[in-house]
Formats: structure tokens, sequence, C-alpha cells
């Protein structure tokens, strides 16, 4: 392979690991946050703190979000160095 077609094939490699980290990190933030505004509405209507414990459990849910993308983000991009490493010994062998 030429040095072209591998600066190619790292630029789609780039962008398909964007979309993944991306679609990670969106849902995610979505779960974390829809499991806590769930679990708040439940347990003030449970204690009857009517927003007490949602307001709560949504201010935690902010950095709890923050360091599961980090950790995603982490995963993926050990994933995508891997993959680029091993492509990169194939076509030098």
């Amino acid at each position: 392979m030429t040095q072209m077609e591998l600066e190619e094939k790292r630029k789609k490699m780039v962008y398909s690991l964007l979309f993944v980290v991306i679609g990670q990190v969106g849902f995610i933030t979505l779960v974390v946050l829809f499991a806590l505004v769930w679990g708040g509405v439940w347990l003030d209507n449970y204690f009857g703190t009517k927003p007490a414990i949602t307001f709560v459990l949504s201010l935690a849910g902010i950095p709890l979000s923050v360091f599961l993308m980090f950790v995603a983000s982490r995963r993926a991009l050990a994933r995508f160095t891997e993959q680029f490493e091993a492509e990169k010994k194939k076509n030098s062998a």
C-alpha cells in the first residue's frame, strides 16, 4: 500500500471513530439523565418531597455523565489505536 492509501484509510478510521464516540456519548448521556430523573421522580413521589430529590439527582447526573463519556472516549481511542497499529504493521510487513 502506498502512503496515500494509508492516509486515506486512516482518515476513514478517524471518521468512523468520531461517529462511534459521538453515538456512544449521546446514548450514555440520555440513559444516565433519564434514569436519574426517573429515579428522582419516583423517589420524590415515594417520600413526598416533590422536586428536591429529582433536582439533586439531575445535578449529580452531570458529572457522572461527563465521567462516563470520558471513559467511553478513552476506550474507543484505545481500540482505534490498536486497529491502526495492527494495520500499519500488516502493511509494512
